[in-house]
């Protein structure tokens, strides 16, 4: 019997708060490993698919533990659920107060003392926006961001906060009223802290450069990730480097200011030869939109420019360093790009992958990551923590959880799968043609034309997913005189709004890329249909998932077994899991391709899935979806 029958079985008293509950075996077997792992320690890495009720199984165990448990998601949107929603029923379940506070990183919020010069430094152009905040930066307790009702532009929000190489720390003179402080300090007792992985290894990565004490987060020894799935591309994002032209010419433009501030001579010499040679550097770089610059390429590039301005930087570093607490930290910035330099260009090639990176406006970035972060992750986090626990609806592919396991460094960890609570088989169909086969080799009308045979069976209702905005904006030019329901399109307008609009009107269609993939909740007639444009197979000169490949190649395994079907079973399984969203809802998911029920790694791929029948005419669709009204 479960230790949390109480909480969350057939007596709970969430029965009289929460409409339509019942008890879940499922849940409450998760709660009961959970609970287990945090009380002995150790590690638990666990699939529950949606309709199980994950937050609630990881929330009732971590309040009534006693400890200080930090829980860790990929997304914003996660995060308000738990805070807003979840844990006021953990608090009716278990009776308990539950403490609780989100901690984000100091970029998130206004620093007291840009904000007296941010008059002087917003761009003109942005002061309009400056204006629209002051009301707001007068009356706000917590500085955050988020509280703004508009999204401000980067060049102004740059202006009104500091991230943690421009903070003057503990001699700062507003350190008393810093909002970014009085956050953390709210979550200095609390039994729950929020965060999102982005700044759960941020920390990690300070914590490990200053021997483990702690930086951001409070003191903690249980750690829950929740959305794992994320985790593990974070965390090389996070334990790479990055160098950028638009990077420097900001560091270079706040040592400027903190100079003027100071009432020093900024070194003027030395910030124009960082400038020169990074111009040099950055105007090498082979142009495309991510290029991987492997040993070959690394040797072409003007080496002797990235030698002069780690030069630079040093010497910056130096000059500056006794003028203010504000120049302290840009020296200490320095210092670190000098660093980021020298291990993007003289990388361990074996371990490390290197790329540049170009954004729409023309910024050019390298960075470099490392290409497994399973021993790192081992070593600095899961060794050192009392209790770990991964959670996800979407983790285990064809061969169970050994896969993310073994990415993860949590080879030696205890699993779990709990299986979707609803009766997939008599729900949903997988519906995959015969005629078309993806990887940008199938005719583009057939592929729309199917689309609209699809879409049209559904009488819209549909999510419509592409592997690129390019083929998204394709098939929609194909089909804009045919369709008659409403079509929405990704660029539209923000993601937020366009579905909300595409859950109010149940006939409407929501054309998307790949950011759609994850954290789609539209349960009801407004989503009957999920479309998936081809397998979501990566690209696979992709600087990151070629470098992967090539090392699963020389410790004996195979890139594509190895790196490319795992990467597209849990797409795939993510895809998917957009349509049931509760055990009253009924669809089809298309996907149009038929390697899926033709190649040999179809079946591999199709293990990742729920068990469901699979049909392949549209007429079959039609039929199926008219029966579930009916």
């Amino acid at each position: 019997m479960s230790r949390y029958k109480n909480e969350l079985g057939r007596s709970s008293p969430l029965k009289g708060v929460l409409p339509g509950f019942r008890a879940r075996d499922g849940q409450l077997r998760l709660a009961d490993q959970i609970g287990g792992t945090i009380d002995h320690g150790g590690v638990l890495v666990a699939e529950a698919a949606t309709g199980i009720g994950k937050s609630l199984a990881y929330l009732v165990p971590a309040a009534m533990s006693g400890r200080c448990v930090v829980i860790s998601t990929a997304t914003k949107a996660l995060q308000g659920q738990l805070l807003t929603e979840d844990l006021p029923l953990a608090r009716q379940a278990t009776g308990m107060e539950i403490t609780a506070a989100v901690v984000k990183g100091r970029s998130n919020y206004v620093c007291r003392v840009q904000r007296a010069f941010a008059h002087q430094r917003v761009p003109e152009e942005y002061a309009g926006q400056l204006s629209r905040m002051e009301e707001w930066l007068v009356r706000t307790r917590v500085g955050d961001r988020d509280e703004l009702p508009f999204v401000p532009s980067d060049d102004v929000w740059r202006e009104l906060s500091v991230g943690p190489d421009r903070c003057r720390g503990a001699r700062c003179a507003e350190r008393d009223s810093c909002y970014a402080e009085a956050a953390r300090e709210r979550a200095t007792g609390c039994q729950i802290v929020l965060v999102n992985h982005a700044l759960y290894l941020a920390d990690l990565a300070l914590r490990v450069a200053r021997g483990g004490e702690p930086v951001i987060l409070p003191e903690h020894d249980v750690l829950i990730v929740d959305e794992a799935h994320a985790f593990e591309q974070v965390a090389a994002e996070s334990l790479g480097a990055r160098v950028s032209g638009p990077a420097l010419a900001r560091f270079a433009r706040d040592i400027d200011d903190a100079c003027a501030s100071a009432t020093k001579l900024a070194p003027t010499a030395e910030l124009a030869l960082l400038q020169v040679h990074g111009d040099r550097l950055f105007s090498a770089l082979p142009e495309g939109r991510r290029v991987r610059l492997d040993e070959t390429r690394l040797k072409l590039l003007p080496l002797d420019a990235a030698d002069a301005m780690r030069a630079a930087l040093r010497t910056i570093a130096e000059q500056i360093r006794e003028y203010s607490d504000e120049t302290e930290a840009l020296a200490r910035q320095a210092e670190r790009q000098a660093l980021a330099l020298e291990a993007i260009l003289s990388p361990d090639h074996e371990e490390t992958v290197v790329w540049s990176d170009r954004d729409q406006r023309g910024g050019v970035e390298l960075r470099a990551a490392p290409t497994a972060v399973g021993p790192l992750l081992r070593e600095h986090l899961w060794d050192k923590l009392h209790a770990s626990v991964l959670v996800s609806a979407t983790l285990a592919d064809g061969d169970g959880l050994s896969g993310i396991c073994r990415r993860l460094g949590t080879e030696a960890a205890a699993t779990h799968i709990e299986d979707s609570p609803f009766d997939v088989a008599e729900q949903a169909r997988l519906y995959v043609p015969k005629d078309i086969i993806g990887g940008g080799k199938a005719d583009p009308d057939l592929v729309a034309d199917r689309i609209g045979d699809l879409i049209e069976a559904a009488g819209g209702r549909a999510l419509v997913l592409f592997p690129s905005l390019y083929r998204l904006q394709r098939t929609h030019e194909l089909l804009r005189e045919r369709l008659t329901m409403p079509v929405l399109c990704q660029g539209e307008a923000a993601r937020g709004v366009l579905l909300e609009r595409f859950r109010e009107d149940e006939t409407s269609v929501l054309f998307a890329s790949m950011t759609f993939w994850q954290g789609v909740d539209i349960p009801g007639r407004s989503l009957e249909l999920v479309v998936l444009e081809s397998l979501p197979f990566a690209v696979p000169n992709d600087p990151m998932i070629a470098a992967k490949s090539e090392r699963a190649e020389r410790d004996g395994g195979s890139g594509f077994r190895d790196v490319q079907l795992p990467h597209a079973a849990l797409l795939l399984k993510q895809g998917f899991g957009r349509l049931l969203r509760s055990e009253t809802d009924r669809g089809v998911v298309a996907v149009l391709d038929a390697r899926l029920v033709t190649r040999g790694y179809g079946t591999f791929l199709r293990e990742s899935l729920p068990s469901l029948p699979v049909i392949d005419s549209v007429d079959e669709v039609r039929s199926f979806l008219a029966r579930a009204v009916s």
